[in-house]
């Protein structure tokens, strides 16, 4: 395709690009908290940072079926041989035209959306055995509370080196392939996509946001 013919589509709908920051924000907060004492201020903080994780977690696995067509796995998520074919290939210096996600950011996305669910899940049981209980750490044993708390951690540092990963990769992108990966995310627009996509509606979108948001919390605190 020539450079005449390229014009912008529409990739990500409104949703998911709401869903995409306000989760960095979440978690940003939850990995700084977790490093401080979980005392006073800083436990809230990892609570309602955590609880902020799950609901947008839930959100988005309930989005990859109902949700526009970028944001469907039924759409991105690909087969091992497609995969492993499109890494060897991943850098070359060819043009972009992957739509959405491509077959080896699939992987990361789904990869990083279950870690975060685990983690999101074991920190409502965790326990440090001082400052800091998760609200259903009560419910069970403090042994279990306690390797669960142990799981947790470790799933927030594979997280980390995660995302620190996923950076990278976008980085390459820019500079090897000469593609913005973060500009579409942020307004929706793309000048590599090949085809327009059918878009589900933002309200709806929204609203389903809020009532999983709305169904964690009361869960929770109810």
């Amino acid at each position: 395709m020539s450079d005449e013919q390229i014009q912008k589509v529409k990739v990500w709908d409104a949703p998911v690009r709401v869903f995409h920051w306000l989760l960095v924000i979440a978690f940003a907060f939850s990995a700084f908290s977790a490093f401080q004492d979980k005392f006073g201020i800083y436990a809230d903080i990892h609570l309602y940072a955590g609880l902020s994780v799950l609901s947008l977690v839930v959100w988005r696995l309930m989005w990859g079926f109902v949700g526009s067509d970028t944001a469907r796995f039924s759409q991105f998520v690909k087969g091992p041989k497609t995969t492993i074919e499109y890494t060897k290939t991943a850098f070359d210096s060819v043009p972009y035209r992957s739509t959405g996600h491509n077959p080896l950011g699939a992987v990361s996305v789904v990869l990083m959306l279950l870690l975060l669910l685990v983690q999101a899940a074991l920190g409502l049981y965790a326990t440090d055995a001082m400052f800091f209980e998760g609200p259903f750490s009560h419910t069970i044993s403090s042994r279990l509370s306690e390797d669960l708390t142990e799981v947790h951690e470790w799933t927030g540092y594979t997280l980390l080196g995660l995302i620190g990963l996923h950076i990278l990769v976008v980085a390459l992108y820019g500079l090897v392939r000469r593609v913005n990966l973060i500009g579409p995310m942020i307004t929706g627009w793309s000048r590599h996509a090949e085809q327009p996509l059918k878009m589900t509606n933002a309200i709806f979108g929204f609203a389903l946001l809020f009532l999983v948001g709305g169904a964690v919390w009361w869960w929770v605190f109810g």
